[in-house]
């Protein structure tokens, strides 16, 4: 049962969670350990941001998004790079694709590599393999609270302004807020009022340019100059007309803007300035303004609907003292990665970056700066070599089995040759033959360090790859080099259909599929004998239609072939040819048919005519007159 703000639950006894003091000295004072905990959170992040997307200090910019991002609050720094939009980009530009736009992505798109997790636990939702790096996104943007001994939280941007803690008239009060949501030409909005739709409004103009994406604005500032077509200026006049329409929406909702307490925007962000230039008691710096914590799709009724309803979720944490104990865990994973070596492995040219974290004083900080910064982190990277490091590492972790014997595998796998592969492995005596076994699961390939189901996934190895699922049993969620998990390394359906028939024989409900990407087989329903012969039936009528329409297209195929033979024939004949095949007709009792004198094909019931000739179209007239002068 999903829990949300109105359950009888959270009627009373609710009590904000609080953490007890630690004494840990920061800077010669005493911190909570909650405020322990958010400093590190703060320091990892910017480690992780400033090492992953290299962001100068005086930077605005998302330098994979290319969109603007502000850096001083750090709810919308965790917003972006949490985003299904931050990641999908990511993905895209290091398999060297074109990156989305804000207006060309709707999240619409959760397909079979499906970026998105849930997770119940403490620690963000961010893929990785380093699991100790995932650690430090604590989710600071929810609010938690105590009821029962249990550990409950909401978004803590449902809060309104001045409340810093979830109590008991959280609960008691009606959600009421204002949710907008614009996504490129598409347009949704609507007020809440005790629990109800007070105003609402959505709508949709053509605004976006087909299959290059982007509005008409961001094309002609991109340098090239304004376009000119007349699609260019159709959609320049539904942009203007669409702002027109948003702002006196907005005027004609001031009464209720006044009251609502909250206002969810999402939108692209030189869009904002739209509803704050529409003077209805809108500023950029009002309190009440909101993000909205989690991917929304195409800007609807519907979908504002289901975004209010989303922002009343309560999420369970467990009891008090497994929480306590969850955070007490992640916050030593945080002490002890920030003295020893915290990073991620990147490939770059063949190189595996590798950050290292040093705590000390930043020399080059004038002395009011060093007053304010409590700590600085630096950022030293340096490159390894590593594929030969990996050859010699199997080398040493398998030692009987010889580099021939190893290259003969991998092409095998390649070329998808299951039974020489099989034999292959079964050649080997019995001491080595469960070191191979061990190999064929756990080998790391360079350059990307794939390991072998993302080998014969990648070279559509269908063999080899049920082989290495069913008798191998290798890990269907083992990550290569750039984080992802065999099954989103092949495009290819069949490949993918292996991967899903493999989940329905191995507990397709297991808790750990998720790290996979695997998605959830479809249910086989059972069909009645009624519905078995409706189905049949169903069947040979579609058959028939089939035959039927290939019966037409044959002999309409006949009947043009018939035409341009007779067509063919009229054109080479001369011109007392022509006067006497219509005299024959005629005295046959014959109707006449009257053909266009320059290509042979019958006339329309009205000709064009030119010089006492016929003609079927305007451009028989003119190659009449081009021949003929």
């Amino acid at each position: 049962m999903v829990l949300t703000l109105k359950s009888l639950e959270f009627m009373n006894g609710v009590e904000a969670f609080r953490i007890e003091e630690n004494e840990e000295e920061v800077s010669g004072g005493k911190v909570t350990e909650k405020e322990s905990v958010s400093v590190e959170t703060d320091a990892g992040m910017a480690l992780m941001l400033e090492w992953k997307m290299r962001l100068s200090e005086d930077s605005d910019m998302c330098t994979t998004c290319q969109c603007s991002v502000d850096f001083q609050d750090r709810s919308a720094i965790l917003e972006h790079y949490q985003s299904l939009f931050h990641r999908t980009n990511i993905l895209r530009k290091a398999k060297n694709l074109p990156i989305f736009e804000e207006e060309d992505f709707d999240g619409t798109e959760k397909d079979d590599h499906d970026l998105t997790q849930s997770s119940q636990t403490l620690s963000a939702t961010v893929e990785s393999d380093d699991e100790e790096f995932d650690a430090l996104l604590l989710p600071a943007n929810r609010a938690f609270f105590v009821r029962d001994d249990h550990v409950f939280s909401i978004p803590r941007n449902i809060l309104h302004v001045n409340e810093t803690d979830v109590t008991n008239s959280t609960f008691l009060r009606p959600f009421n807020c204002t949710i907008i949501l614009w996504n490129g030409g598409h347009f949704a909005a609507a007020v809440f009022e005790n629990d109800r739709i007070a105003a609402q409004k959505s709508f949709h103009r053509y605004v976006a340019r087909a299959k290059q994406g982007g509005v008409q604005s961001q094309h002609d500032s991109g340098g090239k100059g304004a376009a000119k077509s007349a699609g260019a200026q159709l959609r320049r006049y539904n942009e203007q007309k669409m702002k027109e329409e948003i702002q006196q929406m907005v005027r004609d909702w001031s009464q209720h803007l006044q009251k609502t307490p909250l206002v969810f925007i999402r939108c692209a962000t030189y869009h904002r300035s739209v509803f704050f230039e529409a003077n209805a008691d809108l500023y950029p710096r009002d309190a009440r303004i909101r993000t909205i914590p989690f991917e929304t799709k195409r800007p609807t009724k519907d979908e504002v609907e289901e975004t209010w309803r989303r922002l009343q979720e309560v999420r369970p944490h467990g009891t008090n003292s497994e929480f306590r104990s969850e955070m007490e865990e992640i916050r030593e994973k945080r002490k002890e990665l920030a003295r020893k070596v915290a990073g991620r492995k990147r490939k770059d040219g063949g190189l595996s970056m590798i950050c290292e974290w040093s705590d000390h004083d930043d020399e080059n900080k004038d002395e009011q700066s060093e007053k304010k910064a409590r700590k600085t982190q630096q950022i030293r990277v340096r490159a390894m070599r590593k594929a030969s490091e990996d050859v010699v590492q199997q080398s040493i972790q398998w030692p009987g089995l010889d580099d021939e014997w190893r290259q003969k595998t991998y092409n095998l796998i390649r070329r998808d040759d299951a039974t020489s592969l099989r034999e292959h492995v079964e050649s080997l005596n019995e001491d080595v033959k469960n070191e191979a076994i061990d190999y064929l699961r756990n080998a790391k390939i360079p350059p990307n360090r794939s390991h072998f189901l993302h080998v014969s996934a990648a070279n559509s190895a269908k063999n080899c790859l049920k082989y290495l699922l069913d008798d191998v049993q290798c890990d269907s969620g083992a990550k290569d080099g750039a984080g992802l998990p065999p099954y989103s390394s092949s495009a290819n359906a069949e490949i993918k259909s292996i991967f899903v028939d493999y989940r329905s024989k191995n507990d397709p409900s297991g808790p750990n599929w998720g790290r996979t990407h695997i998605p959830e087989p479809k249910k086989r329903v059972e069909l009645t004998e009624e519905q078995e012969k409706e189905k049949a039936e169903k069947q040979r009528e579609k058959k028939q239609r089939q035959k039927a329409r290939e019966r037409t297209k044959k002999e309409e195929q006949k009947e043009m072939e018939l035409e341009n033979a007779e067509c063919q024939k009229y054109r080479e004949m001369s011109e007392r040819e022509r006067r006497a095949q219509a005299v024959e007709r005629r005295l046959a009792g014959l109707p006449p048919i009257m053909r266009c004198h320059q290509c042979g094909r019958q006339l329309p019931p009205t000709p064009f005519q030119y010089s006492h000739f016929n003609f079927c179209t305007t451009d028989c007239v003119a190659g009449h007159r081009k021949a003929n002068p």
